[in-house]
């Protein structure tokens, strides 16, 4: 058996700028092949949000690094603090957003990798999701 491993420092690591949030990949198959984890940072400035999709053939953990995060899961919502962590199974639909005042960090960790293949599907503008945060 093959014995891999790999160090990864904060400066090292792939940036991606997206609406709402900034990712922070350490690893990820485009870094890391043999990994069948992928692990992100992502930071979400006041008002920011990842809303609401599924990954179709891939779990996530969201474990909270920084500031205040309304998660929701399916029609569930929760606020999570550092320290909090959510499970989500593939296919289910989840958001994101950052319910405090400061930045909010976290780690999202995705597996397995073969799953990265099917994407992420958006659901926000579908029923029943588009409906939980009407002002």
């Amino acid at each position: 058996m093959v014995k891999y491993w790999r160090f990864v420092k904060d400066e090292d690591t792939v940036g991606e700028k997206l609406l709402g949030r900034n990712h922070h990949w350490y690893y990820h198959a485009d870094i890391t092949q043999q990994a069948d984890t992928y692990l992100v940072k992502v930071v979400m400035p006041k008002g920011g949000m990842h809303n609401f999709h599924r990954h179709p053939e891939m779990n996530e953990i969201i474990y909270i690094l920084k500031g205040t995060a309304e998660q929701w899961v399916e029609d569930e919502k929760q606020l999570l603090k550092p320290g909090d962590s959510v499970y989500i199974d593939p296919n289910v639909v989840h958001a994101t957003f950052n319910a405090g005042e400061d930045e909010l960090e976290f780690l999202a960790m995705l597996t397995p990798s073969s799953g990265w293949e099917a994407g992420t599907i958006d659901e926000y503008e579908n029923l029943p999701y588009s409906r939980y945060r009407q002002n």
